[in-house]
């Protein structure tokens, strides 16, 4: 039985359902607690059970409320999760906000964590203390991911993300330099700190990859006004939700991370290597294990560096070469594909039921 405390779907929800998916080709009776939504929709697509569980996020308003309607709701889950996890074998979490419910609800199967953020905040740091002991094992998919999990008393393995493997490399490019970025469009990956790089960079067009959530309207909103500043004019295309993301991919020059707060493991990164497109990323989180020779690493939330950065990429062929061939090359040598991410994972899972 898997717990997600949203029914959207981005990174997290991706990988849950590769997980769920490589799993029921293992042999395993599947279903997944979630609220209603494109998770819960993608994941009958693929012929996953589902089952309602009310939405575990700080809705909007005081903050106050927002705890306590939080709490309430957490209750009700727990309700749901004990009662679902009755005949499993195990309970797979995704996301450090389901672990209150699963921390009141006391399933009798062992659980097991799928671990996507790099804890870093205090009042995240407050939460996973107070629910660690509802967790038999976690999976993180960095070191950066599994160290605040580990100093709070939960084992922890780590199993690093993966792309599919092998593809086609990108072209050499022509053409105007086009940078390019795959992330939701939320505050917290830096889109804003990018389109103030790309500003220093004229002849630099930028594509921004992504969907994004109603609670992040505003933001997107100041993008789309500074991108229509007279500096940025005309070189910034805003492509939403694209279905072939690599075939875009081998269209940049250069792709970029540029998150300001930490994170786990980005794919986006480990998409552009797979390609052999060179990468800048914000030095913290699973980023720094994963680039290597593939990029450059920037400041988090420093334009003035990212612009650099870019802009040595975009004008130094040597620079650019070397990057491009260290991506592919790092893929293979180290093993970072789907099919060995999916083929762990569903062995670990194995252990924590055993």
């Amino acid at each position: 039985m898997a717990v997600s405390h949203t029914g959207l779907y981005s990174g997290a929800e991706a990988v849950l359902a590769r997980v769920l998916e490589a799993a029921q080709d293992d042999g395993w009776t599947i279903v997944c607690l979630t609220p209603d939504g494109p998770l819960a929709d993608r994941l009958r697509e693929r012929g996953i059970a589902t089952r309602p569980l009310p939405e575990l996020k700080l809705p909007g308003g005081p903050r106050v409320w927002g705890l306590a309607v939080l709490g309430l709701r957490s209750v009700g889950a727990a309700l749901r999760i004990r009662r679902q996890a009755r005949p499993a074998d195990l309970v797979l979490v995704n996301g450090i906000l389901s672990l209150p419910a699963v921390r009141l609800a006391r399933p009798a199967p062992p659980v097991a964590w799928l671990v996507h953020d790099v804890v870093h905040r205090r009042d995240w740091t407050r939460l996973l203390r107070a629910c660690a002991g509802a967790v038999r094992e976690a999976i993180a998919v960095s070191e950066a991911a599994a160290a605040p999990v580990r100093d709070a008393g939960i084992p922890v393995r780590v199993i690093p993300h993966g792309v599919r493997w092998p593809v086609e490399p990108a072209p050499p490019p022509n053409g105007p330099p086009v940078v390019g970025c795959t992330a939701l469009l939320t505050s917290w990956k830096g889109q804003d700190v990018l389109l103030a790089a790309v500003a220093r960079l004229p002849a630099v067009e930028l594509e921004l990859v992504g969907g994004t959530f109603p609670k992040d309207a505003p933001y997107v909103e100041r993008l789309r006004s500074r991108a229509a500043e007279p500096d940025l004019a005309g070189r910034v295309r805003f492509l939403g939700h694209v279905d072939d993301v690599l075939a875009r991919v081998r269209t940049w020059r250069v792709g970029v991370s540029a998150s300001v707060d930490p994170e786990a493991g980005p794919l986006s990164i480990l998409e552009y290597m797979s390609v052999g497109v060179p990468t800048v990323a914000t030095a913290h989180g699973g980023s720094l294990e994963l680039l290597g020779d593939a990029g450059l690493l920037v400041p988090p939330g420093d334009a003035t560096a990212l612009a650099e950065a870019i802009g040595r990429l975009v004008s130094d062929d040597e620079l650019w070469r070397g990057c491009s061939e260290a991506g592919p090359a790092a893929i293979e040598s180290r093993g970072l594909t789907d099919e060995r991410f999916r083929a762990e994972v569903v062995a670990a899972l194995r252990e924590v039921a055993a």
